[in-house]
């Protein structure tokens, strides 16, 4: 049987490497493929393709780790997240760039829960009554401290790299480098994982992988007959949905924007970097803010994330018409700090509605409503950025933000004149 140290040091050593691999090329990605030739436009629609294929396969894959073993779902989602590293290298041609976000998508949906299923599994074979709350909040600052340094090392590695020839004209360019490195890392990873994760727990039959998808009706037939039983899980998953379409626009358009606001000058990569490891660490910062501000609001959590949301409505919607690049900084984390302020008080309202035996079914369901708004996000607002500019398409995106804040306040006031109205009865 494992040890506890061991379990532990394979589990956040994997997730440090797949967050290490996957921040590397997040500062400047959108950059890399408007020097291959792709437009905003284009790059919106693999975004928003992305984010197609992970709601088509979000719920179909969410019992596979559980039929067929969280090690080989594992493997197979890395193994996916290599090959769009190795497909966005060779990417000078848009159906390259739409197979390559396929792949992602489908990687995305595979790895979600996977492992994290068997590191607590693992932990709880070995002590039964072991307490995984330190054990997980380890795990989130391992993925956040990946994150920060894969931002920073792959705003830094294009400067280091600047000999190889020009972005654009070549495989191996200094924009493709981050890229370069994150396929290696990716690699690395599916090796690690295949090496040192022992799953003795048996895997399904081989029909594990068939069955799995064969349930996919029943559980979104359940999904959404508890949606409309309850409106306040319609509320919130309105709100997802709308946090979904405005957050894929930022992230699919600050680096284009932010290049403008310096001449179109993008040497200075480092800058990127910098922006895009503080946009963590202040989610973090939004985290720590969440609970004292919950606490002082009498744990009035539909407030709390109204609030947040438009804080977070406003402050993109003065990114947008910022020309001073240290200010778009600071707006930009702020973006980033509301949405770590949101993060747990939704979470909250959203798993009080949850009966325990729908619990998976539903946390799906919402991820399919973030992922969706994510979609209409990528392929509208590129299209309003193409046609009128980033910053028209940041105004429409924080306006709806601050429209969808209205939902979390219906979601308060229920919970106020009727606080058990939308408890389901076991």
């Amino acid at each position: 049987m494992q040890s506890l140290k061991r379990i532990q040091w394979t589990y956040y050593t994997a997730i440090f490497l797949f967050w290490f691999g996957t921040a590397l090329p997040t500062s400047l990605l959108v950059l890399f493929l408007q020097a291959r030739g792709m437009s905003l436009f284009e790059v919106g629609i693999a975004m928003g393709l992305y984010s197609l294929t992970i709601v088509l396969l979000e719920v179909p894959t969410g019992g596979l780790a559980d039929a067929v073993g969280r090690k080989r779902v594992a493997l197979v989602a890395y193994t996916l997240m290599a090959a769009t590293m190795a497909a966005l290298l060779f990417a000078f041609s848009f159906p390259m760039l739409l197979l390559g976000f396929v792949f992602y998508g489908a990687g995305r949906a595979l790895s979600s829960g996977a492992l994290d299923a068997w590191f607590v599994d693992a932990l709880q074979a070995v002590e039964p009554e072991i307490e995984l709350q330190p054990k997980l909040a380890k795990a989130g600052t391992v993925t956040l401290t990946a994150l920060g340094i894969g931002a920073l090392l792959g705003g830094a590695l294009p400067r280091l790299f600047a000999f190889l020839p020009a972005d654009g004209t070549a495989v191996i360019t200094p924009l493709a480098i981050p890229v370069l490195f994150s396929l290696v890392i990716k690699v690395v990873l599916v090796l690690f994982v295949a090496l040192a994760v022992q799953e003795d727990r048996p895997v399904g039959a081989a029909g594990g992988w068939r069955h799995s998808f064969t349930e996919v009706p029943t559980l979104v037939k359940d999904a959404f007959q508890l949606s409309r039983q309850n409106p306040t899980i319609l509320l919130l998953l309105g709100a997802t949905l709308a946090g979904g379409l405005a957050m894929l626009g930022i992230e699919t358009f600050w680096q284009p924007q932010f290049a403008l606001l310096q001449g179109g000058n993008v040497e200075n990569t480092m800058l990127f970097g910098v922006a895009m490891a503080g946009s963590f660490f202040a989610g973090v910062v939004g985290n720590l803010i969440s609970t004292p501000l919950s606490n002082k609001l009498g744990k009035r959590y539909g407030l709390v994330a109204a609030l947040s949301r438009g804080l977070q409505g406003v402050c993109l919607i003065l990114l947008a018409v910022q020309t001073a690049v240290p200010l778009f900084i600071f707006l930009f984390w702020l973006v980033y700090l509301n949405m770590g302020v949101l993060d747990s008080p939704h979470n909250t309202l959203v798993n009080d509605e949850i009966p325990s035996e729908r619990r998976s079914a539903m946390l799906s369901v919402q991820s399919l409503a973030s992922y969706l708004g994510g979609m209409l996000g990528a392929i509208g607002l590129a299209y309003v950025a193409e046609q009128a500019s980033v910053s028209a398409a940041w105004i429409v995106a924080g306006a709806i933000l601050i429209v969808s804040l209205l939902l979390y306040l219906q979601v308060d006031a229920r919970q106020r004149s009727q606080p058990h109205l939308n408890k389901l009865i076991n």
